[in-house]
Order: structure tokens, then sequence, then C-alpha cells
């Protein structure tokens, strides 16, 4: 994935007339592209949020009451940190966890 985000700043610059060492930031922002690593991220949570809710189950869907991290995954119990480096390890849901909880709650993932 590095490679791509590699190439695609490269093509940015390019459009830009950046320089080599010069931040292109600005040029993603003013033309409305994700870079690749965004791109994995949002899709990632919108498979968990969107498209497969069923696969992890919010704080909500085991109580009725309002807590504190109701908005947030409950994510699998597990004995070794390295279950937590899998690729299988739910990792959309521990990015929706790490989101704010105004975002959450905005639902401006749904209009994605």
């Amino acid at each position: 994935m590095q490679r791509i985000l590699i190439l695609q700043k490269r093509a940015i610059r390019i459009l830009y007339n950046l320089q080599f060492r010069e931040s292109c930031r600005a040029a993603f922002q003013e033309l409305r592209i994700l870079t690749v690593i965004n791109l994995y991220i949002l899709e990632a949570i919108t498979h968990v949020h969107i498209k497969e809710p069923e696969s992890a189950r919010s704080g909500s869907q085991f109580h009725q009451y309002n807590t504190r991290h109701a908005n947030n995954y409950c994510l699998p119990v597990h004995k070794l940190s390295s279950t937590e480096k899998k690729t299988s390890y739910i990792i959309g849901a521990k990015m929706w966890n790490a989101l704010p909880d105004a975002l959450k709650e905005s639902g401006s993932l749904e209009e994605t």
C-alpha cells in the first residue's frame, strides 16, 4: 500500500507542479481525493457499520439503557496480543471505536 501512496503523491505533484519535497496535503484536499490509506480506513469502517452490521455487535444491542460507550462495537475476547494484529480481528470495528463520538452520532457515514 505504501508504493501506491507514493505513486498517488507523485501524480498529485505532477498535476500541481510541486517540488519533490513539497507537501501535497493541500492538493489532496483541494481535489477532494482520499489517499489510499484513507480509502482503506473508510472501506473498513463502512464494511462493519453499514454493509455487515451483524458481524460486530455494539453496546446498545446488549442492554436497553444508555451507557457511555453504547455506540462502540464489542470486540471478541482473546488471550494473545498477536490476535489483535490479525486482519481477521474485526479491524473495522476497532477503527469505528476510535472515531470521535460526534462523528458516530452524526450519521454522516450512511450518506457516503
